[in-house]
């Protein structure tokens, strides 16, 4: 089988200014590390970055996730949440050269489109795609027709089975789905915000992958959704449009400590 891209998909990491400060008893710092560690062990050939990655947006918090990834040498391909602010995002993302957000990128054989799905001044962290955003998105699946393409963004544009979470995601999804229903070479979406393990395939053969945060879960009982250890998405994509993908966790958990999180 021809060697494959591998992107590790790591999200909500909702880092603090301040690296020994605690989040509902849990350290984002000391569990983002841990993720980002075990994820080096699997040679990715590039990190994915789905959104929340600072709590409250401080340039602060930027910075230590920039100290940390830079040296990895590794393509870092970013998208926000509703946790970040974007401008500060932005302005300390232009550290890192190998660093590309809200954009299409070649990855060889496949496509990955990067969408901003923030809705600005959101009351309860929801979703939205924007009409700039849908056309830029049409756009783009346009021009690669012959390019297997995988989507990612941060809100989560199909139900996940937990009510509350659900309030949260894309509010227009309709939209988004019926503009990438279409076009056959989409291949899977993935997205943060959820905190949990998710998957479900669609109709037009299209997949959707939820991630676990490097930091705080989400769990419900009645899904059986109860792991607590953070974790991270890896992403196979082959060159003849085949992937595959599996959710890996951090082995220690015992000293990350924490309760369940809110997206």
């Amino acid at each position: 089988m021809n060697q494959p891209f591998l992107l590790a998909q790591i999200t909500d990491s909702h880092l603090l200014a301040q690296t020994t400060a605690q989040l509902r008893g849990c350290n984002p710092w000391q569990s983002f590390t841990a993720v980002v560690k075990e994820a080096m062990q699997c040679q990715p050939d590039g990190l994915l970055l789905t959104g929340d990655l600072a709590e409250q947006g401080e340039a602060e918090a930027y910075e230590h996730l920039v100290d940390s990834i830079k040296p990895l040498q590794l393509p870092i391909y970013w998208l926000p949440g509703n946790h970040d602010h974007r401008p500060n995002l932005q302005r300390v993302f232009h550290q890192l050269p190998m660093a590309q957000g809200l954009t299409a990128v070649d990855l060889g054989a496949w496509q990955l489109i990067l969408l901003n799905s923030v809705l600005p001044q959101a009351k309860f962290g929801e979703g939205y795609l924007s009409d700039q955003q849908l056309h830029q998105l049409q756009g783009y699946l346009r021009q690669s027709p012959h390019h297997p393409t995988l989507i990612a963004l941060h809100h989560h544009p199909i139900p996940v089975g937990i009510d509350w979470v659900d309030m949260m995601q894309v509010q227009n999804a309709d939209d988004f789905l019926s503009l990438i229903e279409p076009f056959p070479h989409v291949k899977l979406v993935v997205f943060g915000h959820i905190h949990h393990e998710f998957q479900q395939e669609r109709a037009k053969g299209i997949s959707f992958y939820g991630c676990p945060s490097t930091c705080l879960q989400v769990i419900s009982l009645e899904l059986g959704v109860v792991e607590e250890q953070p974790g991270f998405r890896l992403i196979w994509l082959y060159g003849d449009g085949g992937y595959r993908t599996e959710v890996r966790r951090v082995s220690r958990v015992e000293e990350l400590g924490g309760t369940p999180s809110s997206p």
